[in-house]
Parts: C-alpha cells; structure tokens; sequence
C-alpha cells in the first residue's frame, strides 16, 4: 500500500530519471497524504481485507467502517465497486471456485506483502509493498491496484519491475541459477478508467532470463543518486508530485527554454478580426510552434503549480517575497444558521417552502452509487442487472468537450474539416448559410455518427 524505503518502487518513475530529486526532496518535509491519496489509501485497505477473507465481495462491506493510517472511512457502493473489478480479475486468475458459499483459489493469493531486492541487487534502499500477488506453477503474477485516474500501463512499468527483483531476490539464488519460475507478469488495475471507456486493466509478461539480464540498469540508476552532485533532469512524469519542483531552477530553466520560441508579429493590421479568423492562418505562430507551445504546456503548468506553492510555503512562514504579499481570495457565502432553522426563516420571510428546497433528478453517475435503507434496516444498492439496464436502455454517453492532446496521446483522433465553412471567406466572395445533413445511429443508447454532409446556400439575392 506504501513504500518508505528512499528508493521505493513508487517513486522510481522519479529517481530512475532525475537522480538529484532525492537529494532536493529531502531538504522539504513530507507534506503527508492530501485527499485523492488518503481516497486512495481507503481503496487498498478494502482491497486488502478483500483478499485475505477468501477474495470476498466487497459490496458486502457497503456501509462497514474501517480505519487504516488515514483514518477511518465509511465504505460507500462506489469504492466497493471499483474494488470488485479487482477482486473479479484476482478470482478469474487464480482460478477461483465457489464451494459451500466460499471462494476457493487454485493458486495461492498473497496480499500486501513487502519485497525486497537487496539479494539481486545489493542495496537496502530499494524494497516495497505489492498489493497481491498469485503464485502459479510457473507464473508469479504482480498486480498494482490504482484508484485515480491518471493513465498507467503495465509495459515498461518501473515500479512493477522493481517489485519483481525483490521476488526473485526472495529466492535467494544466484543470477544464473535455475529459478522456479519461467516468467512474471506485471499487472495495472485502474477502475476508474472505465469512467473514460478505457479498459481498466492492462498486462505486460517478461521471462525472468530477461529480468535478470538487465537489472544492471536498475544498479546504475539507483547509483546515480548517491552523487553529492547528482543531476536534475525535469520531465513531466518526474517532476509531477515532486515536492521540490517549487524551487527547482533545472526545471525553471527547462521551461524557459522550451518557450525560448521567437515570433515574428505578421498580422496585418488592415484586416478585420472575421477576415483574420477565417484565414487559413489566423495567428502568429505556425504550426510548428503551436505544436512545440503545446508539448511544453504540460512542463509549464508544473512549473507553476510549483512555484505558487513554494511561494506560499514562505509567505506563510513569515519569508518576505519583494513584490509578493498573501491576500484573501474570494470567499463564499453561506448561511449562518443550521439548514433547518434558515429554512424556517426564509418561510416567514414570505418565500413558498416548495421554492426553498431544490429538487433535481440524479445524474448517472450518482443514481449509480445509490445506497438505501429498507423496512427491515438493511441496505441495498442496484442490481447488476439493473445497472446494466439504465446503462444501455436509459443512459445517453456524449462526448466531450474537445481538447488538444499530443500524438501520444491513445485517445483516438476527432476528425473535423471546418474548411467549407470558411471557403466563401477565403476566396473572397460572400458566404450564405449551410445546411448540414447527418446520419446517425443508436447502438445501446450510444448515439454513432455515421456521417456529415454540409451544403452552403447562398442568400436569394446571389441566386
């Protein structure tokens, strides 16, 4: 559930990239868990307990109460949903049955257990925690549970790979000895991706051959951070919860570097701003430099996000920022006495008590986490069945709002032509208004565009 040692597999995406990280962060003290990591924390404690009573339902656990080091939470239907799809994938694998109401795996299931690689890789600095494993015949299975939603795959996962030196390392054997086992698969499980219609869970396998035979790679990064002098090297996914990146000049001078772009000012003045829109080119900047502008944006908000918060760090211990002061925000407004007595209130006041109560119907997501009470006390959520009812009878998905993303990105592509709309414009002759024809299908309640025809039609007067 968490790694303490100095180079923790979870941090290696950190270390193994910038090795003077370790040094600058330790000059800052740990800042604790904000929200979304204690959330976090609550999953894999359910998790937990999930797996060590017979891979049990964690819907039983709605409205249980459990405490781990971030204190004690309520399970809600939601958490206990995301968690199934753990539980789900670990029974499928381990090749688990039902016998007298029990679960009952083929493969032995071992949860939150710590590894360490000091055998392998001799160094003390370098254990973790994995949430479970399986052990196979010939096959030990890794798998890392996420509860947020930032992307992560399980090939070429850092983290993962360190967690598989420290059990191989548990053998006790030498590098070229025969191991027990042939190969180790690596496993992400990540609910709430298919929030996003992304599958929750990804794979990767690697032979043990092929694990052992690269570990010096793991030895020289972890070396790297010994230096007195060891390098910052910024990169987005280094550098994103990095509590140094406040005041790390190798990432101020990364950023400005990358927007070290020189623009030539080429609009011309003469032109209105709907002449200038319509142009194929309506900017300053080409496409090159939108495109480099853009790949730097994900350095530049960690840039800021850091400073800002480094800033604050001083100001609010008593530091003096020439040319910075700490003021109030905007605060909001709310009522002064408990919701009941202000309703009375307002209702003496002469408002009609149906106008000071709002009622709105639930959103999907919310009718989906629904828990309630019946006569007999017992709580109740909706059923699969009826889940998978409102989804595809009842639930229309739409999509979002349009954002820019690098190549890399593996959402697919939006295809748009704005062209015919600004092809009147640019051969200066006067647009008319276009009629746009599309087919469409609905699958599921999902609506498909099959396809847009767009036809322009001149005013009567230039007909």
């Amino acid at each position: 559930m968490s790694d303490h040692a100095k180079l923790s597999p979870s941090k290696r995406s950190r270390w193994a990239l910038c090795p003077g990280s370790i040094r600058e962060e330790a000059k800052y003290p740990d800042p604790g868990s904000g929200p979304a990591a204690a959330d976090g924390t609550h999953s894999h404690t359910l998790l937990e307990h999930c797996i060590k009573t017979n891979l049990s339902d964690p819907m039983d656990q709605v409205g249980e109460t459990f405490t781990d080091h971030e204190g004690t939470f309520k399970v809600d239907a939601d958490r206990a949903a995301r968690v199934k799809t753990a539980i789900e994938y670990i029974r499928e694998r381990a090749g688990a049955v039902e016998q007298f109401g029990i679960i009952i795996p083929k493969f032995k299931v071992i949860s939150e257990e710590k590894v360490d690689p000091e055998h392998l890789l001799g160094r003390d600095d370098l254990s973790g925690t994995v949430d479970c494993q399986i052990l196979g015949p010939d096959c030990i299975e890794l798998i890392d549970y996420k509860d947020g939603m930032g992307i992560v795959t399980a090939e070429g996962n850092l983290q993962l790979e360190q967690y598989a030196y420290g059990v191989l390392a548990g053998y006790k054997l030498p590098v070229n000895a025969e191991y027990p086992i042939r190969t180790i698969r690596m496993t992400i499980i990540q609910p709430k991706l298919a929030m996003k219609g992304m599958n929750p869970i990804t794979g990767a396998t690697v032979s043990v051959r092929d694990l052992l035979s690269r570990m010096g790679i793991i030895v020289t990064q972890a070396a790297a951070t010994d230096a007195p002098d060891a390098p910052l090297v910024p990169g987005e996914s280094q550098c994103k919860f990095c509590r140094a990146k406040g005041s790390c000049s190798a990432l101020a001078s990364n950023v400005m570097k990358e927007v070290g772009i020189m623009f030539q000012p080429v609009v011309s003045q003469t032109l209105d701003v709907a002449q200038q829109s319509a142009d194929k080119n309506p900017s300053t900047m080409d496409d090159a430099q939108i495109r480099q502008i853009m790949e730097a944006a994900p350095l530049m908000r960690q840039l800021l996000e850091g400073v800002e918060k480094e800033a604050l760090r001083r100001l609010e211990a008593g530091q003096t920022i020439p040319g910075l002061k700490l003021v109030n925000g905007r605060g909001s407004r709310a009522w002064a006495l408990p919701e009941d007595k202000m309703a009375e209130k307002l209702v003496k006041m002469g408002i009609p008590k149906s106008a000071v109560y709002e009622t709105k119907l639930v959103t999907p997501a919310k009718a989906e986490k629904l828990t309630w009470e019946k006569r007999d006390g017992t709580r109740v959520t909706l059923t699969e069945r009826q889940l998978k009812t409102m989804e595809t009878e009842y639930v229309v998905k739409m999509a979002g709002k349009l954002t820019v993303a690098p190549e890399s990105d593996n959402r697919p592509a939006v295809v748009t032509n704005a062209a015919p709309m600004f092809s009147a414009v640019n051969e200066g002759r006067v647009a008319g208004d276009f009629t746009t024809k599309i087919e469409y299908t609905v699958n599921n309640g999902v609506v498909q565009i099959q396809s847009v025809e767009q036809t322009e039609v001149l005013p009567s007067w230039l007909s």
